[in-house]
């Protein structure tokens, strides 16, 4: 390589490549500019099962479509414009051609071919096959046109705002259709089941205790557990991080549950009231805020 500067070197191949549109010059930035597709290759191949090799052939393929755009009066260095073009070209073959659940390629060909057939009769003003006939004229059982055509809906990204109708004729976000995976909290309101917090005698308590709170504290616990706010969310509402609301948080609710425990102890089991504690705490020895939590302008002073 040159003793020039790589900065200018690249100027000096663009300007000439721009002025002269010689492709000697674009394929010798392409070199210079390599490190720049590996290192994003390399990035990517940890996350994918598509070869190295082939995410850097696509990623200079970007480069190429990058340096042939560039302007150099943009102000913008060639790397940080390029960056955008070689993620790009890698991410869309990845999301056109390379499936995100591993597959039967037979079932994919099946499927294509069906459509393939299909479309050719639309063409020729032919009224499309049933299932049965098309799964005759390609030569396979029904069942195994069945199971292409389920594959080829399981591998089709959807947003989950996107509308899905429902046996009843209603149509609902997919997102709302999707059951969950853990069961509710029993003191959610969204619970099938009651909680012994739920009685009379425990809310009392709740409200109480969560009155003489320091009104950070009691944000962060109803934003949490009553309005399901993310830590992120918390942290920034309350100009903390987020793992610091989450311990925050974890200390509170183990500091209540065992007050709870002391007080009520005749409504809850004891493993119940142990679950999930996880910091050791002192005995609770007064209304005052855990040990390690931030205090509020009004109680620091």
């Amino acid at each position: 390589m040159s003793d020039q500067p790589f900065a200018a070197l690249n100027a000096t191949l663009l300007e000439r490549y721009r002025a002269t549109g010689d492709h000697r010059a674009r394929n010798r930035l392409v070199e210079l500019n390599l490190p720049l597709v590996k290192q994003l290759a390399d990035r990517l191949s940890r996350t994918t099962t598509l070869p190295f090799e082939d995410l850097l052939q696509l990623g200079c393929l970007g480069l190429i479509r990058a340096i042939e755009r560039f302007d150099p009066s943009c102000g913008e260095a060639l790397s940080s414009y390029a960056v955008p073009y070689i993620r790009g070209a890698m991410q869309h073959h990845l999301r056109d051609q390379h499936p995100p659940l591993r597959c039967s390629r037979l079932l994919r060909e099946l499927y294509r071919r069906g459509q393939t057939l299909q479309q050719q009769r639309l063409h020729q003003q032919l009224p499309a096959l049933a299932e049965q006939d098309l799964a005759e004229q390609l030569g396979c059982r029904l069942e195994r046109w069945r199971d292409a055509c389920s594959l080829h809906w399981a591998l089709r990204i959807c947003s989950l705002d996107a509308p899905a109708p429902r046996r009843d004729g209603l149509v609902l976000p997919l997102g709302e259709l999707i059951e969950a995976r853990d069961t509710p909290h029993p003191c959610r309101p969204d619970s099938p089941v009651l909680s012994a917090c739920c009685e009379a005698e425990p809310q009392h308590w709740l409200r109480q205790r969560l009155g003489r709170l320091d009104p950070s504290h009691r944000e962060l616990l109803e934003g949490r557990v009553l309005g399901g706010a993310s830590w992120r969310e918390l942290g920034e509402r309350l100009g903390l991080k987020a793992r610091v609301a989450q311990k925050c948080c974890e200390a509170l609710l183990a500091q209540l549950r065992q007050e709870l425990g002391v007080e009520l102890a005749d409504l809850f089991e004891p493993t119940a009231l142990l679950e999930g504690q996880a910091f050791p705490l002192r005995p609770a020895t007064g209304p005052g805020p855990s040990p390690g939590l931030p205090r509020s302008g009004s109680e620091a002073h």
